[in-house]
């Protein structure tokens, strides 16, 4: 059976996660696939919860708690703002005492899932019917491995379709990652008013960025090479993200991230585009970075009328006083003679992430993975129509 866009999106995060007992990382993934009817349930759509996992206090550090009616009536249940977070989550989940003595059972899958089966879902066919999904997982997360083989799978099935236009090569790029400093990317800057780490949520916006754009390209007969400089928690180089754009002969570049501050009182969405004075294609990106601007801050407006707009500005007058990311050389212009074939770039602080009012519209209510689809659905249409003008 095929996996949709969200199973995949769990098993490329997945597949490339560090965790204690990568043995049993297909015995879970069959277990989470079991629970969520593959990653079609409500609780998996709209809170990212793939286990069923209802809320504990001991889980605050990792979710937050929704009232939720499943099969057996209204609980509260654990709402995950990113993939990460509930993989992160589920593993803490063992670590309570019903479960004491898991970690004695890791040598097998069989071994570990007869031993927690039991107390996470009391059914005598429960362990039987995770196992005879583990194959299927195991396949799954064979496919995610490396950084873009979900990309290359549904380039591949688009061309298939018949698909008449071929647009090019989009580059997304995740801000942050991992836990040191590369290349002069820092691990992470702003954290959430509930707790989330911009790298996470980035990495979650930039895959449902290009799943829409996969998606609305086939729709419209057409296909594009879509590519993320990571889809794991790892830091890359700011020249390094870049080149990612000049190695693919990207068309367009987008880099996402999000603000915070000490006053919670800000908010408001803004994107930058290399400045005049270093800029070969500065008309260009200034367009390009107008059309996703305005397809962003619009979308956010219809979700939240109290979304504000801090507009276009120069990279100059970002934080760092310039951003290498958008530099024309590292993106692979300097080698091409016009400047509208060149790739065209953006920077988006999508959101002040340590606004109350913004943490809940995209990251911790009830709406979040719903609000944050939305508004990346809007962000690729306007790519999207931005990449058929291009030569």
């Amino acid at each position: 059976m095929a996996a949709n866009n969200l199973l995949q999106k769990l098993a490329t995060i997945y597949a490339g996660d560090d965790i204690r007992y990568p043995q049993l990382r297909p015995v879970t993934l069959a277990q989470w696939m079991l629970e969520s009817g593959r990653a079609t349930s409500k609780l998996a759509k709209l809170h990212y919860n793939f286990g069923g996992l209802k809320w504990r206090k001991e889980m605050a550090a990792y979710a937050t708690k929704v009232k939720y009616e499943a099969h057996d009536g209204v609980e509260f249940y654990c709402k995950f703002a990113t993939l990460e977070n509930f993989i992160a989550g589920y593993w803490a989940f063992l670590n309570r005492s019903p479960y004491s003595g898991w970690e004695e059972h890791v040598d097998t899958a069989e071994d570990f899932i007869r031993f927690i089966g039991p107390i996470y879902t009391p059914s005598k066919k429960y362990a039987d019917k995770v196992l005879a999904l583990v194959p299927e997982a195991t396949e799954l997360l064979d496919q995610m491995e490396g950084p873009n083989a979900l990309v290359a799978a549904n380039v591949a099935a688009g061309a298939e379709a018949d698909a008449v236009t071929n647009l090019g090569a989009i580059v997304i790029d995740p801000g942050h990652g991992g836990t040191v400093k590369v290349g002069g990317s820092s691990p992470n800057n702003a954290i959430s008013v509930s707790g989330v780490k911009e790298k996470k949520l980035a990495l979650d916006f930039c895959l449902i960025l290009r799943d829409e754009l996969l998606k609305q390209a086939a729709n419209a007969n057409e296909t594009v090479k879509v590519v993320l400089t990571r889809t794991t928690d790892v830091n890359v180089g700011i020249e390094d993200r870049a080149a990612v754009a000049a190695d693919n002969r990207a068309k367009l570049f987008l880099c996402l991230h999000f603000n915070g501050l000490d006053n919670a009182s800000v908010r408001g969405t803004e994107t930058f585009f290399r400045a005049a004075a270093n800029n070969l294609n500065f008309q260009q990106d200034v367009a390009f970075a107008t059309d996703v601007h305005n397809a962003l801050f619009g979308a956010l407006k219809a979700l939240d009328p109290g979304a504000k707009n801090r507009g276009l500005k120069p990279d100059t007058d970002s934080g760092p006083g310039g951003l290498g990311v958008l530099n024309d050389n590292s993106l692979g212009n300097g080698q091409i003679g016009s400047a509208a074939k060149m790739c065209r770039s953006a920077y988006f602080e999508a959101e002040f992430i340590s606004n109350v009012a913004a943490d809940k519209l995209l990251i911790s209510g009830p709406n979040a993975i719903a609000n944050r689809t939305k508004a990346m659905a809007a962000v690729a249409k306007a790519m999207l129509k931005h990449i058929r003008t291009m030569p």
